[in-house]
């Protein structure tokens, strides 16, 4: 019966899919105020997260106090997954009108996520949540779909419920493996501002075996190809043509397929790895960004969507 094929889909998915960092690249330290810091791999985090000096020192960013680190529990999810406490990290930015809720790529916890998601607020004057993945650095839990679409659901709720943030002003942003549960809470909240898939996947089946043309959906993974058709929000895509992992033709598709597309950044000559280096990246982010922040690129139903018919 079906049951027996999700079981088969998640092994397979966690063949594939998912790849913690062993050991993480990170540790969390409770301070004597009951507030957690992000310690590990030397100066670096002693400089970023936790004491040393404020300015650090030469090519060391200075300290960022403000920076919050949180441990959310997830809902427990119909058919299993969920009830796990994931690690996310608030890195605000003063000012910021936007907040971007950021699903990481399959290979990388927060130690290494810390410098980036620092490095995005402050070029796109952004706030960012970032989290560890079920199983990924202190997260607990297993890493599984199930387990990845209830963490990325309890950042959602804890943004909207204790940060305050509109939901018009939220963008969900998730990066190759990230862009699973991206599209699948993206394609369940019509009110979100903006939806950024880099270096998307149009499906797991499609990872490997990219020239399929049918596959029954309720066998594959994350099939974003099909969510895209119900995110009414505005979808940037951004994917190098040059990608070895996951194939360009998977954002073609996502393109072709999205409800509300804004014009994609095929990069001429980039791969899986680089695509933040090429220079139409930040540029193409921060436009798309004013733009969610003034509200335009919404279908006109949204004002229905607050009238609660939806």
């Amino acid at each position: 019966g079906m049951g027996l094929w999700a079981e088969v889909v998640e092994r397979v998915a966690r063949g594939i899919a998912f790849f913690p960092p062993e050991p993480p690249a990170y540790a969390l330290r409770e301070l004597p105020d009951g507030s957690l810091e992000l310690c590990g791999q030397g100066a670096l985090f002693g400089g970023l997260l936790g004491g040393g000096a404020g300015q650090g020192g030469p090519g060391r960013p200075p300290r960022l106090s403000q920076c919050e680190v949180r441990r959310l529990r997830t809902q427990p999810r119909p058919g299993g997954g969920g009830n796990s406490l994931v690690v996310a990290l608030w890195v605000p930015c003063p000012g910021a009108r936007v907040t971007i809720l950021h699903s990481h790529a399959n290979a990388v916890d927060l130690g290494g996520m810390q410098f980036i998601w620092r490095q995005l607020s402050a070029a796109l004057r952004v706030n960012i949540l970032g989290y560890d993945y079920s199983g990924y650095g202190e997260s607990s839990g297993a890493p599984s779909i199930r387990n990845c679409l209830a963490d990325c659901e309890a950042c959602y709720d804890f943004l909207v419920g204790e940060k305050g943030v509109p939901e018009e002003q939220i963008v969900l942003y998730g990066q190759s493996l990230g862009t699973g549960p991206t599209s699948e809470l993206a394609s369940r909240k019509p009110r979100v501002g903006g939806v950024v898939l880099h270096s998307p996947l149009a499906s797991g089946v499609r990872v490997l075996s990219p020239n399929l043309r049918w596959w029954p959906i309720w066998c594959d993974i994350f099939p974003n190809f099909k969510l895209v058709e119900k995110i009414r929000a505005p979808t940037l895509i951004m994917h190098g043509d040059e990608d070895e992992v996951i194939d360009i033709s998977h954002a073609r598709l996502l393109h072709k397929n999205s409800a509300n597309p804004y014009p994609p950044l095929f990069a001429k000559g980039y791969t899986h790895q680089n695509l933040e280096q090429c220079p139409d990246f930040l540029p193409t982010l921060h436009t798309f960004l004013r733009r969610v922040e003034s509200g335009s690129g919404r279908p006109e139903s949204r004002t229905i969507d607050r009238a609660g018919t939806i």
